[in-house]
């Protein structure tokens, strides 16, 4: 019997995907983290992010409810550019913040959905080019500083050690990005 081995590969991405073994979703007193990559809507620009998170019970702060917390910390990298007819603007940004989530709990742990709040500062730089110096009648945007975001995602366990995620963002100084990731449980 001669079996095409690609029309098998539809077939295990299906097992992999759907398969019943249970994974952990978010544990308390683990460290979870990955990097990310994504697009900011500033100047649809590609950013790079690290992720950390450590989960909680909500009980360690003395609150009931079925949910966990998760807190820990991001850093994101973007730059891109703004064209004028005398020259450019370049923006180049850092941003380093803080993050609280609530995680959801599901029936299938595989699957771990959240929604959370950023503080964050952003260490922008902004720079012009031209032919000529800037002109004295076109100020220098004004930018960077403190950052307060919302963001929602959720993460897929393959394996009890490692996750693919997913999340989407929005915030003060008209930030927002859509991004994708992985995580490991250290």
């Amino acid at each position: 019997m001669n079996v095409n081995k690609r029309a098998l590969i539809p077939v295990f991405l299906i097992y992999f995907l759907f398969s019943s073994e249970v994974f952990p979703q978010f544990d308390t007193g683990r460290n979870y983290a990955g990097p990310s990559i994504g697009l900011s809507f500033l100047g649809s620009a590609f950013q790079l992010g690290i992720n950390y998170e450590y989960a909680m019970s909500f009980s360690n702060i003395g609150i009931d409810t079925p949910g966990k917390l998760g807190v820990g910390g991001l850093f994101r990298y973007w730059s891109y550019s703004l064209a004028y007819y005398k020259g450019e603007w370049s923006y180049t940004d850092f941003l380093l913040g803080a993050e609280g989530n609530y995680h959801f709990k599901l029936k299938n742990r595989k699957i771990d959905p959240w929604l959370g709040l950023v503080l964050a500062f952003d260490f922008g730089k902004v720079s012009w080019t031209g032919k000529e110096k800037r002109p004295y009648y076109i100020t220098e945007p004004s930018h960077g500083g403190f950052w307060l975001g919302l963001h929602a995602g959720g993460r897929y366990w393959i394996s009890p050690n490692f996750a693919v995620s997913a999340r989407i963002g929005f915030g003060t100084l008209s930030y927002g990005a859509l991004e994708v990731g992985v995580d490991f449980k250290v």
